[in-house]
């Protein structure tokens, strides 16, 4: 047996295994291993120790690529192929020994090295937690010409100073690469207000930054058209960051979690699906995770053992980087690639139905449903949207954001951009609505609330219905009075599907959202109801829930509906 190096990737060949290729199938060599001459089995042995050697010494050139890496990167690229402009920014989160931190290292030093001049922060929440948790990753990636191994310092030029030692990390916190490249770490510790520094090119923030050094960081990298990366363990679960960037997320990618597997009736169904790769409510900004499996360096094996029998939430954090809501929102059963369709696949034909939530100083809030034959709702158009121009007002923006305290978001520019509307301008946008639909509503309901609520006039006590039909010639209906949670049970009902099976024409949810309705999409994912009645998300839910509730609101038959003469008596 020739004494070789172990290496999680690179493998040493067993029997009926060869790295190379299959042609070399010729000749046994003893101790059970196939395929090699003597010759090939030394000359493999050289190569793969000299690779090894050189992982080893000059990891940013010839060290493992971990393959969730590259979605890392193609996520960074994707966004600034879109955006060319402004700071794009990714969100890793990741299992414990994921390989978050090196990605996040190597990254920075592809940025120092690549771009002469670059300026880079690199931040913790302690300088002991960086000396310990960031700074020797940074040590490990720098180039190997750059690297004085016997002293731990470069010889300084009119440029380069570059000092390093096990137990007191970067002196002054700080080094400069030959190129001119400079790197800063930062701490969350000191005040970000008074915090000093250059424009960036690139900035690492590692675990439990907050959303003002964020904001802060965002300033620092504008100029320059920067990259924001911040690597998280969801430790501490649904943090303020945390939130800021999943509430009202789109999965684009997800896959099979080996270590939650699904049973019905203590048969195994299959395994639950775990996100991949999200894109953020914020558009230059994507979430990607990294599970505890794609490193074997990690000792992924010690992993699973250690988390056999460990309730869900568990697992998810530990091993996949899912955080789990502090209080989930109450339609766990939403999901983008089922609900959520695009608009020219809503049927043309069905009932039509217009529902309105007037708030008191506020943006009115609309939907407009239709229902088809096989009892499925579709949401065909809200508004405010954030995608049409409104006379006068211009592009209303989201009504609700994501907040990092506010577990339902906290009020956009919508919720006001049409706070002085008149009845004459609602009747506008109304009627220019359908016209575009080319659809007229059955019936139009209203929030009985504020519908049925008196309030004085020139023509003397009125409702808002009656001025609804005075004044913009629509008659609606005031809506169901029903506590709030039987609605919300009718929606989940609506949206419920056996997650086990495909969907066809016997497994499918009844209620569908045109990809156009953003402002509900949002709320549909981020409504907990925590919040209360000043929630930011409620209005477009409590517009479902009038939905929901509704006495005989579905489809009708048109030829139910249409007039026939008469007989006589």
């Amino acid at each position: 047996m020739i004494p070789h190096t172990e290496h999680p990737i690179i493998e040493w060949p067993r029997l009926g295994r060869h790295p190379t290729d299959s042609a070399l199938l010729a000749a046994e060599f003893r101790d059970g291993y196939r395929a090699f001459t003597q010759e090939q089995f030394l000359a493999y042995h050289r190569e793969r120790e000299a690779q090894i050697a050189r992982m080893a010494d000059d990891p940013f050139r010839y060290g493992w690529i971990n393959p969730a890496w590259l979605r890392a990167d193609q996520a960074f690229t994707d966004l600034r192929a879109k955006f060319p402009k402004g700071v794009t920014e990714v969100l890793i989160l990741g299992g414990n020994r994921s390989g978050k931190s090196r990605y996040y290292a190597r990254r920075c030093m592809q940025h120092l090295v690549e771009k002469p001049g670059a300026k880079v922060w690199c931040l913790q929440s302690t300088e002991a937690a960086s000396i310990q948790n960031q700074q020797p990753y940074l040590w490990e990636y720098l180039p190997a010409e750059w690297k004085p191994l016997a002293s731990g310092k470069l010889k300084k030029g009119a440029v380069a100073n570059i000092t390093y030692s096990q137990k007191g990390g970067f002196t002054e916190n700080s080094f400069v690469l030959p190129n001119g490249s400079q790197c800063w770490f930062k701490f969350y510790s000191m005040d970000v207000t008074s915090i000093e520094g250059s424009e960036l090119d690139f900035a690492w923030a590692d675990e439990l930054v907050t959303p003002d050094w964020i904001e802060a960081i965002r300033f620092r990298l504008l100029t320059r058209n920067g990259e924001l990366g911040i690597g998280f363990t969801p430790v501490e679960g649904y943090t303020p960051t945390v939130k800021e960037y999943l509430d009202g997320a789109a999965t684009l990618e997800e896959c099979p979690a080996p270590l939650l597997p699904r049973y019905k009736n203590g048969k195994l169904e299959g395994l639950e699906l775990v996100p991949r790769l999200q894109q953020c409510v914020r558009e230059k900004a994507r979430v990607v995770y990294f599970h505890t499996a794609d490193n074997p360096f990690g000792n992924p094996e010690a992993m699973e053992t250690e988390l056999a029998g460990s309730n869900r939430e568990r697992i998810l954090m530990r091993a996949y980087g899912v955080p789990t809501k502090a209080k989930l929102s109450m339609f766990p059963k939403f999901r983008d690639h089922v609900h959520i369709v695009p608009h020219d696949k809503i049927p043309k034909e069905g009932t039509c139905y217009h529902f309105v939530d007037p708030g008191e100083g506020k943006t009115w809030a609309m939907l407009w449903v239709r229902f088809t034959p096989d009892g499925r709702c579709w949401v065909y158009r809200e508004f405010p949207d954030q995608i049409s121009y409104i006379e006068g007002v211009g592009y209303a923006g989201p009504w609700a954001e994501p907040d990092g305290k506010l577990l339902d978001g906290r009020p956009g520019a919508a919720q006001r951009a049409c706070g002085g509307f008149t009845f004459s301008d609602y009747k506008r946008v109304i009627e220019l609505a359908e016209k575009d639909d080319a659809a007229e509503p059955l019936e139009r309901w209203m929030d009985s609330r504020y519908g049925n609520t008196a309030s004085m006039t020139e023509e003397g006590v009125k409702t808002l219905i009656d001025q609804c039909d005075e004044k913009m010639n629509m008659a609606f209906k005031a809506t169901s009075g029903k506590a709030i949670i039987e609605g919300v049970s009718i929606i989940n009902d609506m949206l419920g599907y056996d997650e086990h099976r495909d969907i066809d024409a016997t497994n499918n949810p009844k209620l569908y959202i045109s990809e156009r309705c953003k402002n509900l999409i949002f709320s549909l994912k981020t409504w907990t109801g925590a919040d209360g009645k000043k929630s930011a998300s409620k209005d477009f839910i409590d517009i479902l829930r009038y939905i929901a509730l509704a006495d005989g609101v579905g489809y009708q038959d048109p030829d139910a509906l249409r007039v026939r003469g008469g007989g006589c008596y």
